[in-house]
């Protein structure tokens, strides 16, 4: 493969956790090649960030580490795919799945990415899976699609459509089901 390819392409795909966070990315190929990569973070309390609270500065998060059986990436259509038992993950949230596509502009910043075949989202005690899950950075959101559901503690949440405010932390779900187990 062409320098160009590494010093253009392989950046971006690393923006499924990034796109939206305010890291400064560096990369680094892991040891089973291209499919096996790390991002560290950016420096913590950069002035205006802030932390879950809104106040003060942000904790700095740790490195993004996406892994898969495949990793096939095409400079002429910005695309790059991710697929066999696909991870990405950070300090407190991992996201998996069968195949992801991220789609990049050619300035390289990542425009939406499309997790497809037992999506499973992880962030803290809450668990979201689904069929498919579109993340689209211009709305920072990610629309779960094909049997949405959150499990958090004992209340599990089901629906046509849930959809994931990244930078809000906060859901909507359409033609919901709320399930609460009392002990």
């Amino acid at each position: 493969m062409s320098k160009r390819f590494f010093i253009k392409t392989l950046p971006l795909l690393l923006g499924i956790f990034i796109a939206a966070s305010g890291f400064s990315p560096s990369f680094a190929i892991g040891k089973n090649g291209p499919a096996d990569m790390a991002v560290s973070g950016g420096k913590a309390g950069a002035p205006g960030d802030k932390n879950k609270t809104g106040k003060g500065p942000a904790a700095k998060k740790g490195p993004i580490v996406i892994t898969s059986d495949r990793l096939s990436a095409d400079s002429n259509t910005h695309t790059a795919v991710f697929s066999g038992r696909v991870q990405a993950k950070n300090d407190n949230m991992w996201l998996y799945s069968d195949k992801m596509v991220v789609h990049y502009s050619e300035e390289g910043g990542v425009q939406t990415i499309d997790a497809v075949g037992r999506v499973k989202l992880i962030k803290e005690d809450r668990v979201v899976t689904s069929d498919k899950a579109l993340y689209t950075k211009a709305d920072d959101k990610v629309v779960f699609t094909g049997k949405p559901k959150i499990v958090q503690g004992d209340t599990i949440v089901t629906g046509a459509v849930i959809t994931y405010y990244v930078s809000a932390d906060r859901m909507d779900v359409q033609n919901s089901k709320v399930l609460m187990q009392s002990k």
